[in-house]
């Protein structure tokens, strides 16, 4: 299951990164299996940022179930933490209103969804969230009301090629 999501999570965020570019761009498209995850860039991080890290995994485990351990781990490689772990906590505020309504093992796949509309609305402009979402379970109104409440501006993922 987790090698399932990751793979999910890794596909939204490749497409993610679609860009209008020109001919001559340098932009390159790369398949999943290609990519690795970039080294430790901060050994250590601060008692303030592993709260929210902490926060934002204990908000997100049970639609992304990555231990603490790796999600630490994760942010570490980011070139400024700071920065992601904004990004995440304002899909974890965007996140647990809705999650707070639809509580219960039955409404797991809906909070699941949610989740990834939430993640592909940190990467691309609203649009371009829902249509590359895949959504089955949210209504046009849950919809609206989760992404009324995601206040960052998009924050596409780059990938360095090495």
């Amino acid at each position: 299951m987790r090698n399932f999501i990751f793979i999910v999570i890794l596909t939204a965020l490749l497409i993610s990164c679609k860009e209008k570019t020109k001919p001559d761009s340098s932009v390159q498209n790369t398949n999943i299996e290609n990519l690795t995850p970039g080294p430790i860039v901060n050994e250590s991080l601060s008692e303030e940022q592993l709260d929210k890290i902490k926060f934002i995994q204990e908000t997100f485990n049970e639609v992304y179930p990555v231990s603490l351990d790796e999600t630490i781990t994760n942010f570490k490689r980011d070139q400024n933490p700071d920065n992601e772990i904004t990004v995440w906590l304002n899909m974890a505020n965007t996140f647990k209103p809705f999650a707070s309504v639809n509580l219960g093992q039955e409404k797991l796949e809906v909070r699941k969804e949610a989740f990834k509309l939430i993640l592909m609305r940190s990467m691309m402009p609203e649009k371009e969230a829902i249509s590359s979402s895949d959504l089955k379970l949210l209504s046009e109104n849950e919809i609206q009301e989760i992404l009324k409440n995601y206040t960052l501006e998009v924050k596409p993922i780059k990938v360095e090629k090495r």
